[in-house]
């Protein structure tokens, strides 16, 4: 492995999953549960997080293919779903297990469901659409999206009346309602807890006039296409040299988007063949469309900036929409050059993360957690002689002591009760904790919090080496959260 630690989404996640049985302070908990589950089921290694990530990735190109098949033909197909290899949410940010990758898995399952039961009307394809619908919400609240497009399709579409009156969606919302009851009780048991997240996160401090309306969306705008830009290259120089062999001429293809525009306020579109022609263009155009437009609306209502990562997930169906909306003819021959260029880009991505490793001196990659959990476990022990149960911590080092200490220690992140409700607040307050900080700021606000039950602050130095022999050191600061019986003896 060439990196000394996971990634500090993939430890919290195995954290959570370890703790938080039906939500967490910041995500819904599907993604814990996989973690946790996975790492225990393969012996605490860490390497095998990494592994978890591919899967999901790999899950999320197969159903891009299989949805792909519904509207191309199968070389198209293979072409469209290659092509996401090219975006960099697939590639170069893969690596790293976290929600946004269980989105890539769920997104096009989800969406491959819908367009089954929506076309065939089988109660198996809407109850396992009902249930992925529920897992992708208890993944990350940004499933949302996905449901929004699929709803504007819904709509916008001619068999829109027939769709209500059919009781097998009815059977697909009781199945994910079903799903999420649990984990809309313990937010509501908990005050909506993670929605402070959320919107801590997109708060976007560093703009504060109205041009927040207006940078933002275009921020979030131009990183999504930003982080496509190879796929959106590779398909332009196929495109080219392919387009006067297009079985449709250049004005005809043209003409089918600025139709489907108006087609969405007519009942009847002269422009394609069939209505299920019709169907299928507002489908691949709501799906490809309308989640990145989404978070670009909010943004420009609200002025709240939406976070790159959130668009993880909603570019699944970017490959094919350029190959349904602009198709090149292609044979055997060219989809052998394209998924050559395609192996290219997913090397170069590797790669890219691979020197990224060696090179850097981070502290998230180049941190050796054993010893440094072992060293803070054992200054706890030398100060109160007692095991130590918990410490409080921000996520990174608070993970790090649960996942790495000699024995199971709780994490109180921030030192806020409140924000970790799965613990007995009682049993905290009884044995205490240890206390780290990242800089002198952030423990002095320990001290605010807790006053005299927090001893002073001491010093130790961290030492982050890259393959090259390349040192940074940090300073941490380290402390006490005084057991009751301690606290005690020394006022008397």
């Amino acid at each position: 492995m060439l990196r000394l630690s996971l990634s500090m989404d993939t430890q919290e996640a195995i954290v959570w999953g370890k703790y938080c049985l039906w939500g967490t302070t910041k995500h819904p908990p599907f993604s814990g549960w996989i973690a946790y589950t996975w790492y225990m089921l393969f012996g605490q290694n860490d390497n095998v997080m990494y592994a978890l990530s591919q899967i999901f990735v790999i899950l999320g190109v197969v159903y891009i293919y299989k949805l792909a098949q519904c509207f191309l033909n199968k070389i198209q197909s293979v072409m469209a779903a290659a092509l996401q290899f090219g975006i960099i949410y697939y590639g170069f940010s893969a690596p790293e297990f976290n929600v946004n990758v269980i989105s890539v898995g769920l997104w096009p399952m989800c969406a491959y469901y819908f367009w089954r039961g929506y076309t065939q009307n089988r109660w198996r394809d809407w109850l396992l659409f009902g249930v992925l619908v529920g897992l992708n919400l208890l993944s990350k609240y940004v499933g949302a999206m996905l449901l929004i497009a699929l709803g504007i399709f819904a709509i916008s579409d001619r068999n829109t009346i027939k769709l209500i009156k059919n009781i097998k969606i009815y059977g697909a919302i009781f199945t994910a309602v079903l799903l999420l009851a649990p984990h809309l009780w313990w937010l509501w048991q908990n005050d909506f807890e993670s929605f402070n997240y959320i919107s801590s996160r997109s708060h976007g401090g560093d703009v504060t006039s109205v041009w927040r309306h207006i940078i933002y969306p275009l921020k979030f705008l131009g990183a999504q296409i930003l982080f496509a830009t190879p796929a959106l290259l590779t398909f332009v120089y196929f495109w080219r040299r392919n387009q006067e062999k297009t079985e449709l001429p250049a004005p005809r293809r043209l003409k089918l988007l600025k139709d489907l525009f108006i087609s969405f306020a007519c009942t009847r579109n002269d422009s394609y063949n069939t209505q299920s022609d019709a169907s299928a263009a507002r489908f691949i155009f709501c799906t490809a469309i309308i989640p990145v437009a989404v978070f670009a609306t909010i943004c420009l209502i609200t002025g709240n900036a939406a976070k790159s990562m959130w668009g993880f997930p909603c570019l699944f169906m970017w490959g094919t929409a350029l190959f349904y909306f602009l198709p090149p003819k292609v044979d055997e021959n060219t989809a052998e050059r394209f998924l050559n260029i395609m192996f290219v880009w997913v090397a170069l991505f590797a790669f890219a993360y691979g020197v990224q490793c060696v090179v850097t001196t981070s502290q998230r990659y180049r941190t050796d957690v054993r010893q440094v959990a072992a060293t803070l476990e054992q200054k706890w022990q030398q100060h109160t002689g007692k095991p130590l149960e918990y410490v409080g911590a921000d996520v990174w080092f608070g993970d790090i002591m649960a996942l790495y200490a000699s024995h199971e220690i709780k994490p109180m992140i921030w030192m806020k009760p409140k924000s970790n409700p799965w613990f007995n607040q009682a049993d905290f307050e009884q044995k205490g904790a240890l206390l780290i900080a990242s800089e002198k700021g952030e423990y002095a606000n320990y001290q605010k919090m807790y006053g005299n039950r927090v001893s002073a602050p001491q010093k130790m130095m961290l030492e982050f080496q890259n393959y090259f022999g390349k040192t940074k050191t940090k300073e941490i600061i380290y402390g006490f959260y005084e057991p009751w019986e301690v606290e005690n003896a020394e006022k008397e």
